[in-house]
């Protein structure tokens, strides 16, 4: 606007600086991107005066928005911030450039209401990892080559938006920029070029190990929502081509040996308990190397608040690249190993008192001795809250997770209770989400109230005042409520900017600095931070934020057992070294196979034959001992052959794991099975589905040709595991294969307590074990249900405790009440005293998956040794073969291979084979698991 007055004047517009003119210039200036005129003379000179736009809309990156890579990404912003109108975003939107995944040669096209839209993302880092192929290309030359096709932007993101057909009718000039073919950084030639290198230098066996392995990084870094670039990509290789030889030395005898330079590596330097370097491959911060999934707190948050921190501190106490370890970062790290000590992984709402002391000569104290004493000042203690948070993670119903982890940081801090830990809790509760948008500290803030957040967004209002005269207002920088102003003020007012935000509280000292960092490092994670390769103590600091996310974390260290005596050393609390009461934990195993096994034996003769029928051929006591079948006396049947290859599974599934960082247990299950089913006569070209290319089936249970004999498999599971031969196509608990619930599913499942220490996961998998081949609820969850059950009873708990906890999760899942139902019945007829053949069929006949579990329960209950329970398991008129099989599982994992009779076990047939393949199993998840050859080829990768 220009207005001519007595001094020639002209209003020219003040735009906020976030919209970007050159990048569209017929988009026009958008009213809202406006902040107002100022007032300037023809010669290009302020002259003071400004007129103020009430239409004006701070800026989207400003509120909160993601900072955009792209041209598309701005629009988004811009039309989110509802700069601009959803026409005019699509108007400007066909020129800019969009990523188009590619699937065998042509662009995904997804069906919508009234026709279709074709899938585009703004930028390269939100294109899922399983499209490596795209192509770089604008909109308009996208639908020019799709016309009459809708257009579907950024979907499986919080900014997606869908255009239909009709918005985007393109018209005008029709100059075709060509589309560029750009893949993925990982499938890009950079990657491919240095793959043969490093399998060929470090001797990488099998050679695609390598490629593999890329695959499972970069899709974990795009789980947080990060993308490796082709450097990255080539570094963290060479990381883990280190990190392989190292363990083929290992292996042999040989001490390890680590390149000098570990960053041009690709490694990071991690501290072991003995506070000795750990080298391990950097993962950039983008993806945690456990690959355990996020419970309420993402890692890589947990990770960058306390880099953040680190960095802030280092900036406060005057520091220059190099930034060394503060005082107030040990501090933290101190009362971060306080809190791995004295807590218990899940939080009980009570907090133990007193917490432990640090420990002066421990290996955190060793490793962080160059740092010095935090600083002498009250405000330190701000330093718990960031300590204290992560100690929440795990939701729990009944526990208020901010006020226990308040309650936490008071504890830390002696008792002592400030306004500015308990603001300072209740932010990186928000912060360190696992969601992929984290509300930016100024939100949180407006959200929290009270008269210091007042005061700091206040300022932050003045978005043109000068930082510093602002920070320098929150009053003398040494007291607490100061310090922590200053810290808000400069995370509330450049949170979007890192580094200016941490560069301006690190004006005010450490304090403000580590907070201040902390904050921003907590929303944009490691990648997101500057300075962070100047920190010579990264890898300790991102060593101890891991240990953190996977201590409070239900799939992380209370899963992983093999880990427990390590953990044990590292933070010795009593907590992880348990004095088991009865049998051994290999004992309870070996004799839940072998009972499983004895019971199938002992009533493979007589399924479903009647009891009367029965004490005809036994006498009149009944079965009483083995009976001859199949040809021989001890033989088991097919509930023993699937329970031998569940038991496999598992073993081939953790052996991959280990090797290449990643496994499909489902699919483990799914190939061994195919591979029994190749023991019943059904040629492997037909057995092993259209998904495995395996010539012969492979692994040494195979090898057995006891194995190769049919013993009344059930219909349903041969035939879908036919129709998996044929079609490959999974059954699942979402997509089942049929409305059987027979008990071909429970049968086989008890081998699956050993997969996780975890409940849900372990009733999980028993289910997903069983939807393989049973659609039915009553068919799969009756798995899952058995699984958890044998769980406990492995681990020593008494059978009701036991029960009660694989209850608990069963009543979790829709469909439930059949077995529940079935459950309760068990109970309430083992109240009736001990088991009769009578009462035992009044529960069913065994040969579905609810009855057969509860059968078993009610016998188990009721028996007082094993030998009794086995056979008054067997004497009933239904599936017997299954009921005591499920029944010996139970009560073998109750009471051990001691309890059971001598002459079973030594007529058993496979008896070695079971006691060999639960040993392995053992070994497998056990502290000191092979790496050697021999091993993987006992148990292949599937």
């Amino acid at each position: 606007m220009t207005e001519r007055d007595d001094g020639f004047v002209e209003w020219r517009p003040d735009v906020d600086p976030e919209f970007d003119e050159k990048a569209f210039p017929d988009l026009g200036l958008p009213v809202r991107a406006i902040r107002g005129w100022a007032q300037y003379t023809l010669f290009g000179e302020p002259t003071g005066p400004r007129r103020a736009n009430e239409q004006y809309t701070p800026g989207p990156v400003w509120r909160g928005f993601p900072v955009p890579s792209t041209d598309a990404g701005k629009l988004l912003n811009y039309l989110g911030a509802n700069w601009i109108s959803r026409a005019e975003f699509t108007r400007a939107l066909l020129d800019c450039e969009v990523l188009v995944p590619v699937q065998d040669g042509e662009p995904l096209v997804r069906p919508v209401s009234g026709g279709r839209e074709v899938i585009a993302y703004s930028s390269s880092a939100k294109v899922p990892g399983r499209y490596p192929k795209r192509w770089r290309m604008t909109v308009r030359d996208l639908l020019a080559d799709l016309p009459s096709t809708g257009l579907t932007l950024d979907p499986g993101t919080g900014m997606v938006r869908s255009l239909s057909a009709a918005e985007l009718a393109v018209t005008g000039p029709a100059e075709r920029r060509p589309k560029v073919d750009e893949p993925a950084p990982e499938a890009g030639p950079q990657v491919a070029e240095a793959l043969p290198g490093l399998v060929a230098e470090f001797g990488v066996e099998p050679p695609d190990l390598l490629e593999r392995h890329l695959r499972y990084a970069v899709d974990h870094a795009r789980d947080h929502h990060f993308e490796l670039t082709p450097e990255e990509c080539v570094r963290y290789l060479r990381g883990f081509a280190w990190q392989y030889r190292n363990g083929v030395r290992r292996r042999a005898g040989h001490a390890p040996e680590w390149p000098a330079d570990l960053g041009a590596n690709g490694l990071i330097a991690h501290v072991d308990e003995n506070a000795q370097p750990r080298p391990v491959p950097w993962t950039f911060g983008k993806f945690s190397a456990f690959g355990t999934p996020a419970a309420r707190f993402a890692w890589h948050r947990i990770v960058g608040a306390y880099v953040g921190f680190a960095i802030g501190d280092a900036l406060g106490g005057g520091a220059t690249a190099p930034l060394p370890m503060g005082g107030l970062t040990r501090h933290l790290l101190f009362h971060t190993d306080i809190v791995l000590r004295g807590l218990p992984p899940v939080p009980t709402g009570e907090v133990p008192s007193p917490l432990p002391f640090p420990d002066p000569v421990g290996w955190l104290a060793v490793a962080t001795r160059h740092a010095g004493f935090a600083p002498d000042d009250p405000s330190a203690l701000l330093a718990t809250a960031l300590a204290a948070t992560p100690a929440s993670a795990v939701a729990i119903d009944g526990v208020d997770g901010e006020q226990y982890a308040k309650d936490v940081a008071r504890e830390l801090a002696g008792g002592a209770a400030t306004e500015g830990v308990d603001l300072l809790i209740a932010l990186f509760q928000a912060l360190l989400t696992r969601d992929a948008f984290a509300v930016p500290v100024h939100l949180r803030l407006r959200e929290i109230g009270g008269e210091l957040a007042t005061q700091v967004l206040a300022l932050r209002e003045d978005r043109d005042a000068d930082d510093v005269t602002q920070l320098e207002s929150l009053g003398d920088g040494r007291g607490v409520r100061s310090v922590l102003s200053r810290a808000l003020f400069a995370a509330a007012k450049r949170g979007h900017d890192p580094e200016a935000a941490i560069t301006l509280a690190a004006r005010s000292g450490p304090v403000a600095g580590a907070i201040a960092g902390a904050l921003v490092g907590a929303r944009v994670g490691v990648p997101g931070l500057p300075w962070v390769t100047a920190l010579p103590d990264l890898g300790l600091l991102e060593d101890v934020a891991s240990d953190v996310f996977w201590y409070f974390n239900r799939n992380g260290l209370q899963t992983e057992t093999a880990e427990h005596a390590r953990w044990e050393r590292r933070y010795p609390s009593g907590r992880f070294t348990p004095k088991p009461k009865g049998p051994d934990l290999r004992s309870r195993l070996r004799g839940s196979l072998l009972a499983g096994a004895i019971g199938d034996a002992l009533g493979a003769k007589t399924e479903f034959d009647s009891i009367d029928r029965i004490r005809e051929i036994a006498g009149p006591a009944g079965i009483t001992d083995f009976i001859p079948a199949y040809g021989g006396v001890g033989r088991i049947t097919d509930d023993t052959q699937m329970t031998l290859f569940t038991l496999e599974a598992l073993i081939r599934a953790h052996a991959q794991q280990r090797k290449t960082g990643s496994a499909d247990v489902v699919h483990s299950l799914q190939m061994a099975y195919q591979r029994w089913l190749h023991t019943q006569g059904v040629a492997w070209e037909r057995a092993r589905g259209p998904q495995s290319t395996v010539e012969a089936p492979d692994g040494w249970l195979i090898t057995h040709q006891e194995l190769f004999s049919r013993r009344a498999p059930g219909l349903t599971c041969f035939g879908e595991l036919e129709a998996y031969g044929r079609a490959g196509v999974r059954g699942s608990v979402e997509r089942p294969v049929n409305n059987s619930k027979g008990c071909g599913g429970v049968m086989r499942a008890a081998p699956i307590a050993l997969w996780s220490d975890d409940l849900a996961e372990v009733f999980r998998l028993g289910a997903e074990s069983a939807a393989l081949t049973h659609g039915h609820p009553s068919g799969y969850l009756s798995s899952g249900c058995f699984a958890v059950l044998v769980h406990g009873l492995l681990h020593g708990k008494p059978l009701l405790d036991a029960l009660a906890a694989a209850r608990a999760e069963l009543v979790k899942h829709a469909g439930h009440e059949e077995q529940s139902a079935a459950l309760d019945a068990a109970l309430a007829l083992a109240e009736q005293g001990p088991p009769t053949p009578e009462k035992l069929e009044t529960l069913g006949q065994g040969n579905v998956g609810e009855t057969a579990l509860s059968m078993s329960v009610y016998v188990a209950l009721t028996a007082t040794d094993a030998d009794t329970a086995l056979l008054a398991a067997v004497n009933h008129s239904g599936d017997s073969d299954s009921t005591g099989s499920v029944c010996g599982n139970l009560v073998g994992a109750m009471y051990g291979e001691e309890a059971l009779r001598t002459s079973w076990l030594e007529q058993l047939e496979l008896r070695d084979v079971i006691v060999g393949l639960a040993d392995d199993a053992l070994t497998e998840f056990g502290p000191d698991a092979p790496g050697d050859d021999r091993w993987f080829a006992r148990y292949p990768v599937d």
